[in-house]
C-alpha cells in the first residue's frame, strides 16, 4: 500500500548541503542499505539498527496488517462483519522510512553526533496514522445493516378448533446510520492501536402497536347469532360463504370501529362472488354477491348480543325471511355500510363460518358483565302497508291469455327492535334499539298479447 503520507518529522529539513559561516554542511545520502538510528520506533515497532529496506518491508507488513483488518457491529444479536479496505482505510504517510533514515545525517559531525545521541537515549517515538472514506463508510454500515432493520408487527390471533392461537409481536428494529458510523468512527480514532473493532450498532426500536398481552384478555364468547341460508342457490351460498371468510379472524381493537364493507368489497368475481338474487329499487334482480346482507345481519344481531356501540346500520327496503323485522342490516357497494365500534376495555375477535346450512358470527372478547343478567331481543310490528296494484308489463310475443308472475306481491311495515334485559330473571329494562321502514311491494306480472 504505497500511497502519499504527511511526513511525520516535517520540521526536519531536508537539504542536501549548504554554506554556513564559511563552513560545508552537507547531508548524507540515505540508500536502501542506510541503517535506521537506533531507538527509533513506529507505532511501538523498533526500527533500529535496520536498513531503509528491511524497515520499509517491516512497516509495510505492518500495514497491510491494519488494513486488512475489519469491523464488526452487533444487531439484535447477529454480527455484521466488513473489512476496512471496503472503506478505502490506507496509512496517511508512506515517506515515514525515509524521514526517520535522515536523522544525523544533517549538519556538522557535531550535530549529527547529538542527534542519534538524543535518539537512542530518549526514544524516538513515531505514530503512522491512518485514514478512510468517510462517505464509503456510512454506505457500508448502511448497506451491511440494512437485512437487519424490521417493521414493528402486532401479535395476531385466530381461533382454530375451539383454541385461541396467539403469535407474539416483533418489536422493530432500525439501524441509526449517522450514530453508528460515529461510534465507528470513534473507535477508529484517538487511541486506536490499529486492531479489527467490534461494537453495537445503534439501533431504533418500535414497539407493536398491540401485544400478545391484549389478546390473552380474549377468552369469553360476548354475543353470537346463526340465520339459515339452506334453501338458497348455489351461488347464493357461495357468496354467504365467501363473505363470511373476509371477515373472519378479524380483531377489533378497544376505540376502533369495525367497516362490514372496508372487508367484503369489492363485489366482483375476482373477489370470489358470483351473480344472485338482491335488492335494487324495490325489485328483486340479480346481482353480483346476492346474498352479502345475510352476512352483514348476522353480525349485526351478534354485535347487539355482545352489547357493542352499532355506529351505522339501514334495514333493507323490502322484508327479509332469515331475521325477524328490525333485525337486519343491509349494505350497498360505494354506498349502506354496516359498522360498530368496540366501547370495550379489551379487543374483540370476530368469528364467522358456514356450515349445515347455516351462517354463524361469534363475537368474543373479555367479560365483565355480571353472570346474572340476560339479554334479548324482540321485534314489534307497528304498522303493516298493504301492496299496491299489480304492476303489468305487455309481452306481443306471447299468446294473449298467457302470464308470468315476476315477483310477488310484499307487504310494507314499520317495525320496532326491542333490547330487554333481565337480572336473575326478573325484567328490569326495556331499552328501544330502531324502527325500520320496510316498503310495500306490488305484484309484478307479464302478459301476452
Amino acid at each position: 500500500m504505497k500511497k502519499a503520507w504527511k511526513g511525520i518529522l516535517g520540521l526536519l529539513m531536508a537539504m542536501t548541503f549548504t554554506v554556513s559561516a564559511g563552513r560545508m554542511v552537507y547531508a548524507e545520502t540515505v540508500n536502501e542499505n542506510h541503517e535506521v538510528p537506533d531507538g527509533v520506533t513506529v507505532n511501538g515497532m523498533e526500527l533500529g539498527g535496520l536498513t531503509v529496506k528491511a524497515a520499509e518491508d517491516k512497516l509495510q507488513q505492518y500495514m497491510d496488517e491494519v488494513c486488512g483488518g475489519s469491523v464488526t457491529l452487533t444487531v439484535s444479536g447477529e454480527d455484521v462483519t466488513f473489512a476496512y479496505k471496503d472503506f478505502d482505510m490506507h496509512a496517511a504517510d508512506s515517506t515515514v522510512v525515509q524521514d526517520i533514515c535522515q536523522i544525523g545525517t544533517k549538519g556538522n559531525l557535531i550535530r549529527r553526533y547529538k542527534e542519534l545521541s538524543d535518539v537512542k537515549n530518549n526514544k524516538a517515538e513515531f505514530t503512522l496514522k491512518f485514514e478512510y472514506d468517510h462517505n464509503k463508510l456510512k454506505k457500508v454500515i448502511s448497506e451491511k445493516t440494512e437485512p437487519y432493520n424490521k417493521e414493528a408487527e402486532n401479535a395476531s390471533l385466530v381461533r382454530h378448533s375451539g383454541e385461541f392461537i396467539i403469535t407474539d409481536d416483533v418489536t422493530g428494529v432500525k439501524v441509526d446510520t449517522d450514530a453508528t458510523t460515529a461510534e465507528v468512527e470513534k473507535a477508529l480514532g484517538d487511541g486506536w492501536d490499529g486492531s479489527s473493532q467490534k461494537l453495537d450498532a445503534v439501533v431504533e426500536e418500535t414497539k407493536a402497536a398491540h401485544t400478545s398481552d391484549e389478546l390473552k384478555q380474549v377468552t369469553d364468547l360476548l354475543g353470537g347469532y346463526s340465520t339459515d341460508y339452506s334453501s338458497s342457490s348455489s351461488n347464493r351460498i357461495a357468496n354467504i360463504a365467501n363473505g363470511a371468510s373476509l371477515v373472519d379472524e378479524t380483531v377489533v381493537y378497544p376505540g376502533d370501529t369495525f367497516s362490514f364493507l372496508n372487508h367484503v368489497t369489492p363485489f366482483t368475481a375476482a373477489n370470489g362472488y358470483y351473480q344472485a338474487t338482491g335488492y335494487s329499487g324495490g325489485r328483486v334482480v340479480p346481482s353480483t354477491g346476492g346474498g352479502i346482507c345475510q352476512v352483514s345481519s348476522t353480525m349485526y344481531n351478534a354485535v347487539l348480543r355482545a352489547e357493542l356501540e352499532v355506529v351505522e346500520r339501514s334495514n333493507h327496503g323490502l322484508t327479509v325471511g332469515y331475521v325477524p323485522l328490525g333485525a337486519d342490516a343491509t349494505v350497498a357497494e360505494g354506498g349502506v355500510d354496516f359498522r360498530f365500534r368496540n366501547n370495550l376495555d379489551a379487543p374483540v375477535y370476530i368469528e364467522a363460518y358456514t356450515y349445515g346450512g347455516q351462517i354463524y358470527v361469534n363475537i368474543y372478547g373479555h367479560e365483565t358483565r355480571a353472570s346474572n343478567r340476560s339479554i334479548e331481543f324482540t321485534s314489534v310490528t307497528d304498522k303493516t302497508i298493504k301492496p299496491g296494484d299489480d304492476v303489468i308489463t305487455k309481452d306481443d310475443t306471447q299468446p294473449e291469455g298467457w302470464q308470468e308472475v315476476t315477483q310477488s306481491a310484499h307487504d310494507g311495515y314499520v317495525a320496532s327492535f326491542y333490547k330487554k334485559i333481565y337480572v336473575d330473571g326478573s325484567l328490569q329494562d326495556t331499552v328501544w334499539i330502531n324502527t325500520s321502514y320496510y316498503s310495500a311491494s306490488p305484484r309484478y306480472i307479464t302478459v301476452g298479447t
